[in-house]
């Protein structure tokens, strides 16, 4: 089998386009057109479906993509593997991590080990919790920060640390004056929180539901910057991490309100794909992390 061929129907199902994988592997759209061809003639099946520009894998090349996912999977591996018998003076690590953790908590663990390990480099990408949790699926990463357990047979996740989630309002709001409030106090209240389907907002969506509390979404997006700023401009409340909003509180431009029937906490997850070959390096930031776990968790 030709491995680059292998490589090139791998990207091509995976982006569910041709230019896609053509700007990925850095060729021209004819040359990766033409060695999907060449692919198919050479076994005589057809592995993608063409209706215009959409693009689908018949039933032979789900079988394909699956063994084309393993091999390429392996080959990385092997790439570490060697990588690794250089030790931990050079090296890549990809690490996902969702939008406060990778804000508040990753800079601390990013720190820390550049100082130790100043040649490895790192490559940090955000993005929600089912984002991140996709990418470690397809191994698009070396190891995640997400704020849900997965509970996936392919992952293996560990419990990190938590956080709390606390109303704040600016100092001018009506409710300001108060030194917290209840569930029952978020009833009507115009509300800004992160975007659907991110852990904070599943997890206030969720207990606002089981309480009965009707409240107004005025604005919501995955910028958690974006609402404080917001919100001290006198707008409306949100419901963000404590952690986020500790720099803002000390210098009283945000007034924390805790709420005090309910204690609306989430928990981090360390998450990596359970064929993940630890390097060196991998092992040491792993090690890292949860070394200084305690320090950071807000429990």
């Amino acid at each position: 089998m030709n491995f680059h061929q292998l490589r090139v129907f791998y990207e091509v199902a995976k982006e569910k386009s041709f230019s896609a994988a053509a700007e990925k592997l850095y060729l021209t759209q004819p040359a990766v057109t033409w060695q999907i061809k060449n692919l198919e003639e050479y076994y005589d099946l057809r592995f993608l479906e063409r209706a215009g520009k959409k693009i689908s894998l018949t039933e032979e090349g789900k079988i394909l993509f699956d063994f084309a996912d393993q091999i390429l999977h392996l080959s990385r591996q092997a790439e570490e593997a060697l990588a690794d018998l250089k030790g931990l003076s050079r090296g890549a690590l990809r690490i996902d991590s969702v939008f406060t953790f990778g804000d508040y908590y990753l800079p601390v663990i990013l720190d820390a080990f550049h100082k130790k390990y100043p040649q490895i480099n790192i490559q940090v990408l955000t993005g929600n919790s089912g984002q991140i949790i996709e990418n470690t699926l397809l191994h698009k990463n070396d190891m995640a920060f997400v704020a849900q357990d997965p509970e996936n047979e392919k992952l293996v996740a560990r419990k990190f640390i938590s956080d709390i989630l606390v109303a704040v309002v600016s100092p001018r709001h009506r409710l300001a004056r108060r030194k917290s409030v209840t569930l029952k106090d978020l009833e009507g209240q115009a509300l800004i929180l992160r975007e659907s389907g991110s852990s904070p907002r599943r997890i206030v969506d969720e207990i606002l539901k089981q309480r009965g509390i009707s409240s107004q979404i005025i604005m919501e997006t995955a910028s958690t910057s974006a609402i404080k700023r917001i919100v001290e401009g006198g707008i409306g409340m949100a419901i963000l991490s404590r952690q986020a909003v500790k720099k803002e509180v000390l210098a009283k431009t945000l007034k924390e309100l805790p709420i005090v029937d309910a204690e609306i906490a989430y928990r981090f997850y360390l998450i990596h794909h359970k064929d993940k070959y630890f390097s060196r390096a991998l092992k040491a930031f792993m090690d890292m992390s949860l070394e200084l776990s305690p320090k950071l968790s807000t429990d």
